[in-house]
């Protein structure tokens, strides 16, 4: 009997530590690196083509905290309308679909599946390393769950998004990197993908990568 409770107890601490170990702990971001933002400026563009390399955690890293990252102890790189901070960044990679939380500066697991495909309707969504989905989470923005959920109550999230978007085009013109801003999205189907709540709004897709 001892024997069998010693061994589910070693299969459940191999489980949580399975799961755990499917998080991804991204390094620090860079914040003093780049180039001067008026060249950064210059530089941005936008590209639909990419290589298929994955990002280095140290980019993927970068680009999180400047799309969605703190710069004080509770405010964003991106303005938030009341301050609601009620935009969720979501990371889709080949290896599965993250969730940023920018506390830790770590990808939460959602699933660890490929749902690129998911992300968008053009053809490279599905093949380039990286896409970024804005999320609005409308219930920190004080709407009650059941609410019927009309353009009003996302046009700030949009607004918010666009800042973020921004964000990620600037760091990849520092970089000499690619991307793309989105909005040709089945959102019901990228909902789905990943798993978001009823008042979890899909806003906007960004692609990004290497150049091929």
């Amino acid at each position: 009997m001892k024997n069998k409770i010693s061994i589910l107890l070693f299969i459940g601490i191999m489980l949580v530590q399975t799961i755990f170990t499917q998080n991804i702990q991204l390094p620090a971001p860079d914040r003093k690196g780049g180039v001067p933002l008026m060249k950064a400026l210059n530089d941005r563009q936008t590209s639909r083509e990419f290589s298929e390399k994955e990002l280095s955690l140290q980019d993927l890293s970068d680009f999180c905290w400047a799309a969605w990252g703190f710069n004080r102890d509770d405010k964003r790189t991106a303005p938030s309308s009341q301050n609601k901070q009620e935009m969720d960044l979501y990371v889709v990679m080949a290896k599965g679909a993250y969730l940023y939380n920018a506390k830790d500066n770590q990808l939460i697991i959602i699933n660890n599946n490929d749902i690129r495909a998911s992300c968008g309707k053009q053809d490279f969504v599905a093949k380039a390393p990286v896409n970024f989905i804005y999320v609005a989470n409308l219930e920190k923005r004080d709407v009650k769950a059941g609410t019927e959920i009309t353009a009003e109550h996302l046009i700030e999230s949009k607004t918010n998004s666009g800042f973020m978007a921004q964000n990620v085009y600037l760091v990849a013109a520092s970089k000499g990197l690619n991307c793309v801003v989105r909005g040709w999205i089945d959102a019901d189907e990228c909902a789905k993908a990943l798993v978001l709540k009823p008042m979890q709004k899909v806003i906007l897709g960004q692609t990004l990568g290497y150049k091929k």
